[in-house]
């Protein structure tokens, strides 16, 4: 019988290959022709911890983790305990493993799903040569799979190219015999496992941190400054490369303070920049934040958030940085806070970011989290691109000393680029006056942060504030990766007769508080989810009072996702 998705779960021991071979079977599915999305498992280890790739594909587009697996692929079984809990299985469910890796772990068995033994690492099995087979356990996974799910062989061996294009020849021949070995395979098994044809069309593979990447360099970001930090670093991989290309610079600094002190400079200078990172180093980066907004320097800050506080689990998510984001620095020191709505949304958002930054003269944060950043998905080609703003430069030759930071009826004024005749000024983070020199009194002093706080409020970002789905009474309300299962668990109470509407904020401060009240007009009941243990994001709002007391609060901690099932449930 055929079917219209399906999802599985490749896993084994860190260096077990589980990450590359879900590359291989997502990258074949999309060059098929069907929707894909892989979400990650690992552990803090280089080497020798949990590892799983969680791959969906199907011939509609996906925006959340499912509720269950329907195929566990074990590579070998050590450490699968470990994230056992991650991985929602059920009787319905198939599990494949080597008859010859041992046992099946209490933690999988107790799905009581129906194991189906199949022999990876036995040469006489698997028809490949000793100097192959063990290192290649990953590839014939993939290629079992895959045609399991009806993929071409040639798909699959394409896939397994493009994975390991990096690599030697005799490694891709090797793995081009391994993943020929499971293919092969899959023929001696009966599994309802095929898919439907898919839709063909142009689409995107992409993941999203670099959907950020892509839509900072649309923005117009040449210069990066950054220090590597789980789950952010391979997003400065991607865009090192691009970056340069397009005559920028990135430049690795020795910390965090290094790294955000250099992309003020930059900007100071008259450059586009931007800064990436994740919770311990954003921590780490708020006395430069209040420097930018003090001076009124641009700059994007995007933090790719993970579980916390402190080190907190560096590889998995949690939406637990949004009281960072808002109010982290001391003294008020009011900026820009957004959240992409989903991968495709990292491009928007983050090429938005870029121009409110320049525009307003302020620091921008982008909040992602692990979840939206390094899944993987097939997404259409996105043609959003918000209108671009520019910084505001030179103003009228001044007949006096040029006043940077003057006080009139335009909070916004003129930022000339440095060494400019006749519009020399500093970037002071001390109090200053209007033209930028120190001033300890109490007129300069609350002037200037009136100022500041004036350009804030005035913000409006128009159709960017967020976007809305469905019709009903009842309101779900989210940001970031908890928005994908929110429409899903939305799709579904619909089919079964609840008409249930989703908000989904881009903007979270400052709260675009008439766009907002027009999405949340003639709700009943409102529910805010997100993933953090102190309802950050609700309690915000209700401070701002962008919605009412009444309003309830779902919000837990990672690093376990919002999963479709969950949400619905709560509603109804």
């Amino acid at each position: 019988m055929a079917r219209t998705s399906i999802a599985v779960v490749f896993a084994g021991s860190g260096g077990s290959g589980a990450m590359s071979a879900g590359a291989v079977l997502l990258r074949a599915a999309a060059h098929a022709g069907y929707y894909g999305l892989m979400t990650q498992l690992f552990g803090a280890q280089v080497r020798g911890g949990e590892s799983a790739s969680l791959v969906q594909v199907s011939i509609d587009p996906i925006e959340s983790q499912p509720d269950r697996y329907d195929l566990f692929v074990a590579l070998d079984w050590e450490k699968v305990e470990q994230f056992a809990a991650e991985i929602p299985l059920d009787e319905a469910s198939v599990i494949i493993a080597d008859p010859q890796a041992g046992t099946v772990p209490a933690g999988i068995a107790k799905s009581k799903g129906r194991v189906v033994p199949v022999s990876m690492s036995d040469p006489a099995a698997t028809k490949l040569e000793r100097g192959v087979q063990g290192r290649r356990v990953n590839m014939f996974a993939a290629g079992l799979v895959g045609a399991l799910v009806g993929l071409n062989p040639s798909d699959l061996q394409a896939a397994a190219e493009a994975v390991f294009s990096d690599k030697g020849a005799d490694i891709i021949a090797a793995n081009a015999k391994g993943a020929a070995a499971g293919i092969a395979a899959a023929a001696t098994l009966t599994l309802n496992a095929r898919l439907d044809p898919p839709k063909p069309a142009a689409r995107w593979l992409i993941s999203g941190n670099q959907a950020i990447a892509l839509g900072a360099l649309r923005g117009g970001v040449r210069f990066v400054g950054c220090y590597p930090i789980t789950p952010a670093t391979d997003l400065v991989e991607w865009l090192a490369p691009h970056l340069t290309a397009l005559g920028g610079r990135l430049v690795l600094g020795e910390d965090e303070l290094a790294s955000v002190n250099m992309t003020l400079g930059a900007a100071y200078g008259g450059t586009p920049a931007m800064t990436v990172t994740a919770g311990p180093g954003f921590s780490l980066m708020v006395e430069t934040l209040g420097l930018a907004v003090a001076a009124e320097v641009p700059f994007v800050l995007v933090d790719v958030m993970r579980a916390g506080p402190s080190t907190g689990i560096a590889s998995k998510t949690e939406q637990s940085d949004v009281n960072l984001a808002i109010y982290g620095a001391h003294g008020d020191a009011p900026r820009v806070v957004m959240a992409p709505i989903s991968v495709a949304d990292c491009i928007t958002t983050a090429e938005y970011a870029v121009y409110v930054a320049e525009s307003l003269q302020t620091p921008v944060i982008v909040l992602s989290d692990q979840a939206l950043g390094q899944a993987t998905t097939v997404i259409d080609p996105s043609d959003k691109r918000p209108p671009p703003l520019k910084r505001r430069l030179n103003g009228v030759a001044p007949a006096t000393p040029f006043k940077r930071y003057a006080i009139g009826t335009d909070p916004v004024t003129p930022m000339p680029l440095p060494g400019t005749p006749g519009f020399e000024w500093v970037a002071e983070g001390l109090t200053h006056n209007e033209a930028g020199l120190p001033a300890s009194g109490a007129g300069a002093h609350v002037a200037q942060i009136n100022k500041r706080a004036k350009k804030i409020a005035r913000f409006d970002p128009g159709p960017y504030w967020g976007e809305t789905w469905g019709e009903g009474d009842t309101v779900v309300l989210a940001f970031g990766s908890t928005i994908g299962p929110a429409r899903e668990a939305a799709r579904r109470l619909a089919a079964s007769g609840h008409q249930v509407r989703i908000v989904a904020l881009r903007v979270l401060s400052p709260v675009p508080m008439e766009a907002l009240a027009r999405a949340l007009s003639g709700a009943r009941r409102i529910i805010v989810v997100e993933q953090n243990h102190g309802a950050q994001l609700y309690h915000h709002l209700i401070g701002q009072k962008a919605i009412p007391p009444s309003a309830e609060s779902v919000a837990r901690p990672g690093p376990l996702p919002f999963r479709p099932s969950e949400i619905a449930s709560y509603v109804v």
